[in-house]
């Protein structure tokens, strides 16, 4: 299969030149905007040392661009090994369904040059992937990014976990930017720059916030200083990720960071026929809170999308032996149900499993058991197969956590005897489980129908079913 082609690093040389090094090749972004109204919005961003640059960015509906914007600059030093730029451009008025074409530019020298899909209106076909649990630097994220590259998503959904192991800005260096951006070469053992025409929405992981105090380690909360998320989740408000450190720390942190935090942390947006709701599952977020749950509430029916998706780490329904216990994710459930929620995606355990359709309910919605687990009742739809049978009765909740990271119970695909009995599973509400390679999923949606298949890392198909609304 054909990949895109992506022009990248036109003279440069090891990406330094004209005056200062490149570090991390231009890549895109959502932008702050979450419905689509008249005109979609992106951002364009890259990072450099720090000697300054005359960049400008082109863009419009052919290679003949035809609008300039100059990028934001800020500093971005969390110690004195690590003295970077972080360059951001907004590109505005882009007709929703069109394909966009821009050049970064350094003088007369083009850095990088692609195209992307803008937002799509409520009547058109969309194409997305989900995978957590990507960056750790080895050769399995690479491979994974090549074979997404063959797909061709519009866009990246990223349950957490985006870069191992503590979410640190030398981690993004290492194991992130090379894998997706800064690829030189594309193929199976490099990676492929995804990035450069396909827009990443990473939700946070626990590894995401692994390095949570700026005394200790300097250069934590990487997430925060390079993605650009919407930005209409909720600001003042306790469940925000906690920075520790000195104030000097926490000032430089929120200057560098700009309004990725706390946007970064809860969020949503609108594409096709999607809604698309992105949560901070984190041990600090107290999902009982009732403030936190009137502002999902209001998200999610504030939404006249036909399918509404929701996002987050840890999931609440999970079949393997790790991570059993963390099941606070569960207290959601009926709030998901009564906003009409169609399919929750999470990552956290490294493999691939989809529920069958299931309505749960806990047996005390305020609290968690001092073990970690929510004790209930749950309702399966047993004839939904995907197949013959296609509109479910209850939410499917898949967990896509194979994006790279060493996989979990690699025994027990296609052995349904390992996942379905006590202690861990409780009923047997898994109906598919791939453990053996690492996957993605890929999800075709239409107003009355989505698609969802599970490649490998070698893109071949694992799981398919559909989903389809009278």
């Amino acid at each position: 299969m054909r990949l895109p082609l992506i022009a990248v690093l036109i003279g440069l040389s090891g990406f330094a030149g004209f005056g200062q090094t490149i570090l991390v090749q231009p890549y895109l972004q959502p932008g702050g905007e979450s419905t689509l109204e008249l005109f979609d919005s992106k951002v364009v961003a890259w990072v450099t040392d720090q000697k300054p640059g005359e960049f400008v960015v082109e863009y419009g509906s052919s290679p003949a661009y035809g609008q300039k914007v100059a990028p934001d600059r800020r500093t971005l030093q969390p110690s004195a090994k690590q003295r970077y730029f972080t360059y951001s451009a907004v590109l505005t008025n882009l007709a929703p369904n069109s394909r966009v074409y821009y050049r970064v530019a350094l003088g007369k020298k083009t850095v990088r040059e692609s195209s992307f899909a803008a937002r799509k209106t409520p009547d058109e076909t969309v194409k997305f992937a989900v995978m957590g649990d990507m960056a750790d630097g080895k050769t399995n994220s690479r491979a994974i990014a090549w074979e997404m590259a063959k797909v061709r998503p519009e866009f990246l959904m990223i349950p957490g976990d985006i870069v191992y192991s503590r979410g640190r800005v030398s981690e993004y260096m290492a194991n992130f930017w090379p894998t997706y951006s800064n690829v030189r070469s594309p193929s199976v053992k490099n990676g492929f720059p995804l990035m450069a025409g396909t827009v990443f929405y990473p939700v946070l992981g626990n590894h995401d916030v692994g390095a949570t105090n700026l005394g200790g380690v300097a250069d934590g909360f990487g997430a925060f200083y390079f993605f650009h998320p919407p930005l209409n989740g909720p600001t003042n408000n306790p469940w925000n990720t906690p920075v520790v450190g000195s104030a000097d720390q926490k000032a430089a942190f929120h200057k560098a960071a700009g309004p990725a935090y706390p946007g970064l942390c809860n969020y949503s947006f609108d594409n096709g026929a999607g809604h698309f709701l992105c949560l901070d599952a984190n041990r600090y977020v107290p999902v009982t809170d009732l403030d936190l749950q009137a502002w999902i509430r209001q998200d999610l029916m504030r939404s006249k999308a036909r399918w509404k998706m929701v996002f987050f780490h840890q999931p609440g329904f999970n079949s393997s032996k790790s991570h059993n216990s963390e099941q606070k994710m569960r207290l959601l459930s009926p709030l998901f149900e009564e906003c009409g929620v169609d399919v929750v995606f999470a990552g956290h355990v490294h493999n691939y499993q989809r529920s069958k359709p299931l309505r749960f309910t806990p047996d005390d919605p305020r609290r968690l058991s001092a073990s970690g687990l929510v004790h209930g009742t749950f309702r399966l739809d047993e004839e939904f197969d995907g197949i013959k049978r296609t509109r479910p009765d209850g939410i499917l909740y898949l967990v896509t956590g194979g994006g790279g990271a060493g996989l979990y119970d690699k025994d027990f695909t296609d052995k349904p005897q390992k996942w379905k009995n006590d202690p861990w599973a409780v009923v047997p509400f898994t109906a598919k489980f791939y453990s053996e390679r690492h996957s993605f999923t890929v999800v075709d949606m239409t107003p009355d129908k989505l698609s969802i298949r599970q490649l490998n890392d070698k893109g071949e198909q694992v799981d398919r079913i559909t989903v389809t609304k009278p």
